[in-house]
């Protein structure tokens, strides 16, 4: 995607971005997990993160906009803390699409944050997702592996800890590079209540 030229478009989804400490608790675990489960793709360390919402293909002059409108959201909600707790799959349990770490905590905090960013950008024309809000981190996609996944492989999950959601980041999805995801806009949570 082309972020220069007039009318140019990028790829934007919405998300909580973990800090290093709890990047580097999943990567520890994929990096066992490498040697066991064939995935065709594992997720850059810097790229992990829980989706808030997928905004899709949008015009680049709107990153200002939307960003401020994030802020907005953000000035409405507290810090709250988060944690990572257990581990998945989506799809066939033998060869799953994505493979996930899970996320714990205050997810009452963390439905209502996403639940008031995708009530924004619906007034800016993004149209909800119909499937209900599952907070994961994706850490691998595509299984293909020449003998049937087993769950037993994953065992309980990344390493246990928690942290403080402070912010949430608007970011753009660059395909062919890696990491793949560059921050184009952060809204601060408030720290006033």
């Amino acid at each position: 995607m082309s972020h220069s030229a007039e009318g140019a478009m990028d790829r934007l989804f919405v998300a909580v971005r973990l800090p290093s400490e709890v990047s580097s608790r999943i990567q520890d675990w994929t990096e066992t997990l490498r040697k066991q489960a064939n995935f065709k793709k594992w997720v850059h360390p810097q790229d992990y993160h829980i989706t808030l919402q997928f905004l899709g293909d949008t015009p680049s002059h709107r990153i200002a906009e939307l960003t401020g409108a994030l802020q907005e959201v953000a000035k409405e909600r507290k810090p709250f803390k988060l944690s990572l707790y257990d581990a998945g799959v989506f799809g066939a349990s033998g060869s799953p699409r994505i493979l996930w770490a899970g996320v714990g905590g205050d997810l009452d905090a963390l439905a209502e944050l996403q639940q008031s960013v995708v009530s924004r950008m619906e007034s800016f024309g993004f149209v909800p997702e119909e499937r209900p809000f599952r907070p994961h981190i994706t850490v691998g996609r595509k299984f293909q592996g020449n003998q049937t996944f087993s769950m037993d492989v994953i065992g309980k999950g990344p390493e246990p800890i928690q942290w403080d959601v402070l912010e949430m980041v608007l970011f753009r999805t660059n395909l062919h590079a890696s990491p793949m995801y560059e921050t184009v806009g952060v809204a601060r949570l408030s720290t006033i209540f």
